[in-house]
This record gives C-alpha cells, sequence and structure tokens, in this order.
C-alpha cells in the first residue's frame, strides 16, 4: 500500500496542469483545443486516447479517498467545494496523464505485463466491479472490461516506475548527505549589510548581530545541500566550527554564517533517505522530458470542463487503487 502511495505522490508531483489563454499543459506540452483528443476522450498522448470513463473513475476515488480529514467531510458546505473540486480534477488529469507516458515509455522499450501479472489484473477487475453498487455503475459508465482496462494501463505504469526506481543508486556520501548547523543573519539592505560586515571585523558577537539585526524567524539553521546557491553555499559547507563567513549574497539579499557544527551526525544520517528520494524524482521528470520530445498531447479541454464530480452520497467507491495493489505489486 505504501509503494502505491507514493507511486500517486510521483506522478501527481511531476506535472500538475497549468492554465492559460489559449489553451493549458498536459506534461509541458502546449494543448490547443482543437478535439484532437477524440470524442468522448479527455486526453491524447502520442496515440493513446484516455476515456472520460477512466477519468471519473479516478475523480470519484480521489474524492472519497482525499475528501475527508478524520470523520470530517471536507464536501460540507462549510468548505471551499469549489476549489476542492478544481484542485482534485488537477491532480487526476496530472495522474493519468504521467500514467499514459509510462505506457508509452512501456512500449517504446519493450516492457510489458506478464501472462501471471495480466490474470492477476483480471482478478483485481472482477473484485473491484463486483464492489461497485448499481448508482456507481450508472454514474461511472463502466463495465468490468473497461476496469480491467483502466489496471493494465495503471499495472504497467507502475511496473515501469518502480523497474526505474530499482537503478537509483542508493549509495550516498557523507559530504552529500551532510547536514549543518549554523546561525544564520540575514538582512535585504546593501548598506546595513556593509555596516555588520564591518561590526563583525570589529569583534562584535555574531549571535548578537543575528539577534539584533536578522530578518529571518530562525537564528539557528540546520541545511544541507541546495538549501542555498552554489555561490553561497562553496563557502560555507567549507566553514569550520565557529567560523564566520564573509558577507555573501543571491538575488534575495546578504547573508552572513557562523558554523555552530559543521556536521550535525543524525540529521545528515537521515538525509540520506531525502537524497535517494530527489535522486528518484529527477529519474522521473527525465522520463516524462523524453516523452514530452517524441509525443504531442491533446486535451479536449470542453470535456474536461463540463465533467464535475458526484457530491451524492451515493458515490463511495475509493478502493480501485487498494484492490490492484492487493492482487499485484512490484
Amino acid at each position: 500500500m505504501k509503494r502505491m502511495q507514493k507511486f500517486i505522490a510521483s506522478l501527481c508531483l511531476v506535472a500538475l496542469m497549468a492554465c492559460g489563454v489559449c489553451g493549458c499543459t498536459v506534461n509541458n506540452h502546449v494543448v490547443y483545443f482543437s478535439g484532437g483528443a477524440g470524442f468522448g476522450n479527455v486526453f491524447r498522448i502520442g496515440d493513446l486516447r484516455c476515456p472520460l470513463k477512466e477519468a471519473k473513475v479516478y475523480l470519484a476515488n480521489y474524492k472519497n479517498l482525499y475528501g475527508t480529514v478524520g470523520s470530517v467531510s471536507l464536501w460540507d458546505d462549510d468548505f471551499d467545494t469549489v476549489s476542492m473540486e478544481s484542485s482534485i480534477k488537477d491532480s487526476v488529469i496530472s495522474h493519468l496523464s504521467n500514467v499514459y507516458s509510462f505506457d508509452l515509455y512501456a512500449r517504446d522499450q519493450k516492457i510489458s505485463l506478464t501472462k501471471k501479472e495480466e490474470a492477476a489484473i483480471e482478478d483485481a477487475a472482477k473484485e473491484y466491479y463486483a464492489s461497485l453498487s448499481k448508482e456507481e455503475v450508472k454514474y461511472l459508465r463502466v463495465s468490468e472490461s473497461d476496469i480491467q482496462q483502466m489496471y493494465k494501463n495503471y499495472a504497467l505504469a507502475e511496473k515501469v516506475y518502480f523497474t526505474l526506481m530499482d537503478t537509483v543508486d542508493d549509495e550516498v556520501s557523507e559530504d552529500e548527505a551532510r547536514v549543518m548547523d549554523a546561525y544564520v543573519l540575514f538582512v535585504t539592505d546593501k548598506q546595513l549589510a556593509q555596516s555588520i560586515a564591518n561590526k563583525i571585523a570589529a569583534g562584535n558577537e555574531f549571535e548578537t548581530l543575528v539577534n539584533t539585526y536578522s530578518e529571518k524567524d530562525k537564528t539557528v539553521v540546520s541545511f544541507g545541500r541546495h538549501t542555498y546557491s552554489t555561490e553561497i553555499e562553496s563557502v560555507v559547507f567549507q566553514l569550520n566550527n565557529g567560523d564566520i563567513s564573509s558577507m555573501l549574497s543571491d538575488e534575495d539579499g546578504f547573508y552572513f554564517f557562523q558554523c555552530v557544527n559543521k556536521y550535525n551526525e543524525q540529521l545528515s544520517e537521515e538525509n540520506k533517505s531525502n537524497v535517494i528520494a530527489e535522486r528518484k524524482e529527477e529519474l522521473v521528470h527525465q522520463i516524462i522530458a523524453s516523452q514530452n520530445e517524441t509525443y504531442y498531447s491533446h486535451l479536449n479541454q470542453k470535456l474536461w470542463d463540463k465533467t464535475s464530480m458526484n457530491l451524492d452520497e451515493s458515490i463511495t467507491t475509493d478502493s480501485f487503487f487498494e484492490v490492484l495493489n492487493s492482487h499485484i505489486s512490484y
């Protein structure tokens, strides 16, 4: 279940839909509203078309999975349901467009489902379809074979994703994962920054200067690589305990650092998993980008705009992903 949640989160982070004046984007492609997705389809990527019924299955499940916090429903009138629906629709398009991009990648790389996996998908489709009420089948307009095809699309994308994730190097050097603790003094005014530099040179206590002048909320900050600009980090990560940096700057303002602990052992060890996660996310971005260079996409904006989530309490299905992953996992 956790691996499935990681897969969903990764795909949704890669490409959230952005709207423009004459079109929008799916996977960073400008998509003009030419109807190129085909009748009854939400979008097309390459020669693969996503039918509306598939998007509605995702919508219904997203609505029920993420529409409650504890026992509180976010679909009550007390909440902004319009923004909530828009956000979920964006996430569904993002998720599905990336599933289809991975399916195209699978075809290009000759990756396919095994007979055993297809048999498991068939069983999953039977179980999920049987769980749907008459009202849900009527709303979704799906058959068992429709669910089976949706599961094939999803399982193939999931197989590609986790196959790729297994290729990511999980060796992280201490320097790459290093987290240091430092007093950070930040100001936006250059003249003030120069005055602070003079006070440091004159021997004023750095902690006092931080408490007096810094425009940041925190005085002691723990941070790793890629927190600040390359130019700043090239200086800061050379500091030893007690050292104070020269005046450093980026587009936001002016910084001074005093190293408190150049290697926070506990946080550095914990950060190794973050470094590996960043590598995996970057690999996903690369795969999607490679698909963007090869395939063009169309979004049926009119169809998607008039598609709304059914807030009827009888539509309660939320097990689409869970059922599949109880039958097949990577």
